[in-house]
């Protein structure tokens, strides 16, 4: 009962923890240039439990047989009798099914994915094999239905630990929130007719320059400061090639690519980036991106569109995001209703077993 208490307590705090970030994307729905987060959710170890003392219990007999499934450089793995175990850094996890890729340094992991769907080579948790972390360097693997798994023709381990006959099977211990993952999915498109608003269409970020640094954004909403600089509308200025750019001429253009034209000769170009892995920008505030160092990908040269007279809208949406709240509220209250419950029996059980 007393695991029971703790398994709802972990929901409680992930649901409260959610509820917050949803609460942000409501109140930035009308933020120009803002990408909604979302709470990236995963279990505790499963612990396998084992009998001690007491009355025989069934146990898995008979022959391995495991399953197993590709998509892309993903193996999905599913066994029968036994276990499959990954190392984690809270201890060693159990399981039917595991999910796992080779990473760049040759090791088994199981898959971390990126917000873009990209799988994060810095992630992920070891497989474990009966002689400990699975290394297949940069052969061919393959496994078997019984869990053996050969590079180049040779085997090297298994992947199914078999258990004792007193194993009961495994237990959760819950779940927690452990990243907060932003979604940059495009947003929709609205025009003003104000010369100096922007918005980009397709992957990449203008670059601003702040007092306490050069920040990423796709907040287009521009004007200009008395010198005539390009600047977003807390002041910060918007950078070009050569620096902050400079409004001349009342009749200035943008073409698709960012370039500045001013009476008729292009006078600068937006400085635009993009990445190959999102993930390598980080939020500051509600508007502005950090590159992550070291990077995981690369920066590469701006292939999306550059519109003028047009701003991004915020791609989170209020009916979404208050779905969103109602579900988490529900989850919640199921939650609190298990701790109450759980609490009442313990307190019967202190009472009435006290007077045998």
């Amino acid at each position: 009962m007393v695991k029971g208490l703790y398994i709802a307590g972990t929901s409680m705090i992930t649901n409260i923890n959610k509820m917050d970030v949803i609460g942000n994307n409501l109140a930035n729905v009308n933020t120009t240039g803002y990408k909604k987060d979302r709470v990236e959710v995963e279990s505790f170890n499963a612990r396998l439990l084992t009998r001690i003392n007491g009355s025989s219990i069934p146990y898995e007999s008979g022959a391995v047989n495991v399953a197993q499934s590709t998509s892309g450089e993903e193996t999905t793995l599913e066994t029968d009798r036994g276990y499959f175990r990954i190392d984690t850094p809270n201890g060693i996890h159990y399981g039917k099914s595991t999910t796992f890729f080779k990473d760049t340094d040759g090791y088994l992991r199981t898959i971390y994915k990126n917000i873009g769907g990209s799988i994060d080579n810095l992630k992920g948790n070891l497989v474990l094999g009966n002689k400990g972390p699975i290394f297949v360097g940069d052969g061919d693997f393959t496994v078997d239905e019984k869990g053996a798994i050969s590079v180049n023709g040779m085997v090297v381990d298994n992947l199914v630990s078999t258990t004792h006959p007193t194993a009961v099977g495994t237990i959760s211990a819950g779940i927690r929130g452990y990243s907060v993952l932003t979604d940059h999915e495009q947003g929709q498109l609205q025009r003003t007719d104000s010369r100096f608003d922007m918005a980009i269409k397709g992957e990449g970020f203008f670059t601003v320059r702040t007092e306490t640094g050069d920040y990423y954004t796709r907040d287009g909403a521009f004007t200009i400061n008395n010198l005539n600089e390009l600047v977003t509308f807390d002041g910060s200025k918007v950078l070009g090639l050569n620096g902050p750019i400079i409004i001349e001429s009342e009749n200035f253009t943008v073409n698709e690519f960012g370039e500045i034209i001013q009476n008729g000769e292009i006078t600068d170009k937006l400085q635009l980036t993009a990445f190959t892995n999102i993930a390598d920008v980080y939020k500051i505030g509600t508007g502005y991106y950090k590159e992550r160092s070291p990077l995981t990908g690369e920066k590469v040269e701006f292939e999306g569109e550059v519109i003028q007279n047009y701003i991004e809208q915020s791609n989170s949406d209020a009916v979404t995001e208050m779905i969103q709240l109602i579900e988490m509220n529900r989850n919640y209250e199921s939650s609190q209703k298990v701790i109450t419950t759980i609490d009442e029996m313990i307190a019967k059980c202190v009472t009435e077993l006290g007077r045998v």
